[in-house]
């Protein structure tokens, strides 16, 4: 009869260190898995599309069109009259890919000031990964776009389709009148602007003299920016006050630049992690400000692809609408912006699909 050999002590303490090991590895991915997957609560849900009726090409009787330069006053959020009874948590609707190398994502910043009020989405911006060629592209959609709300029936600003809906109506919304395909959000409060930029210890973003003076004034930042223009490294506070801006430059075209600029910073930011482990654990220590319902595979995926990717150089970046595309218009007492939906389709598509179809 044999015997079994017995591990002699080294060898023991040796087996017993990797266990040990193995079992913190899998603990702490685990755990690590289970937080990412939390940023998915209470996401939205992907149902099929039942066919919502397409968007008129043109706006309903009544908006007067601004001629020339005529002064235009965007600095007052007036509100068309919303009823109640269309106030409700629409989901997504299925749409198939267009391209299977090009994944689109919403990310979306709510002005909501507490949990009864969703807000408008003050920050809506297309990301687009081309997986192929491992390019990224960025579109700012303006929040006074004059659009067709499909479920509504109505025209209204592009940013309150996430009032009368949330993120479900607001990606329909860009989905119906631009012939998209998003399936995909990524959510924060436009205030955890703050928090995240102080998490990642802040960004480096390339400054006018004016937009320091006025971060400076207005950020409530004990750190005061050094004068002048040229590259300056803000905090939250900085960082929250430079996406907001619009008294600087053109209003919400200046205002939008700046959003996709400090987008740009955090994608730096991200770049400066050594490996996939450690920009994993910086997206974990960012997932207590973000809603999304990506899987954490998903996210772990497309953000290492497109941080470490060999090809992959600086963002593209463009606004919606394009130029050439819009006038200034009054509907009521709201500024906004009327756009021709067939042309901003067409250039929509030529800048993130490379065709018009």
């Amino acid at each position: 009869m044999k015997t079994k050999k017995r591990l002699s002590t080294p060898k023991k303490i040796i087996v017993g260190v990797l266990c040990v090991i193995i079992a913190l590895i899998l603990f702490v991915g685990g755990f690590t898995l289970t937080k990412l997957y939390a940023m998915g609560r209470g996401h939205i849900r992907t149902v099929e599309n039942p066919k919502i009726v397409e968007a008129e090409t043109t706006p309903e009787p009544g908006i007067r069109i601004i001629e020339g330069d005529e002064n235009v006053d965007f600095s007052q959020d007036y509100d068309t009259p919303i009823n109640s009874e269309d106030i409700y948590s629409d989901p997504i609707y299925a749409e198939n890919q267009i391209d299977p190398d090009v994944i689109n994502i919403l990310l979306m910043g709510d002005d909501g000031r507490d949990e009864r009020d969703s807000g408008r989405s003050d920050v809506m911006m297309i990301l687009s990964y081309n997986q192929r060629l491992n390019t990224v592209k960025m579109v700012s959609l303006l929040r006074d776009t004059w659009i067709y709300i499909p479920g509504r029936t109505t025209w209204n600003r592009i940013n309150t389709a996430y009032r009368f809906g949330g993120v479900g109506l607001a990606i329909n919304t860009i989905n119906t009148n631009f012939d998209m395909d998003l399936q995909y959000y990524m959510l924060v409060h436009f205030e955890d602007i703050v928090g995240i930029t102080d998490t990642v210890g802040g960004i480096d973003i390339e400054l006018t003299e004016r937009e320091v003076e006025y971060i400076n004034v207005h950020s409530g930042s004990t750190n005061l920016l050094a004068e002048g223009s040229g590259v300056r490294h803000l905090d939250g506070l900085q960082a929250f006050c430079h996406c907001r801006n619009r008294s600087l430059g053109n209003g919400d075209w200046s205002r939008t630049e700046r959003q996709r600029t400090v987008m740009m910073a955090f994608y730096d930011r991200a770049k400066q992690e050594r490996d996939a482990t450690s920009l994993t654990s910086l997206m974990y220590s960012l997932m207590g400000y973000v809603e999304t319902n990506m899987s954490p595979w998903q996210m772990i995926s497309l953000g290492t692809s497109i941080v470490f990717g060999e090809h992959s150089g600086l963002p593209q970046t463009a606004a919606l609408p394009f130029k050439g595309t819009w006038s200034y218009a009054y509907e009521g007492a709201m500024a906004v912006i009327h756009i021709d939906i067939e042309k901003n389709k067409t250039a929509l598509h030529e800048f993130i699909f490379g065709t018009a179809e």
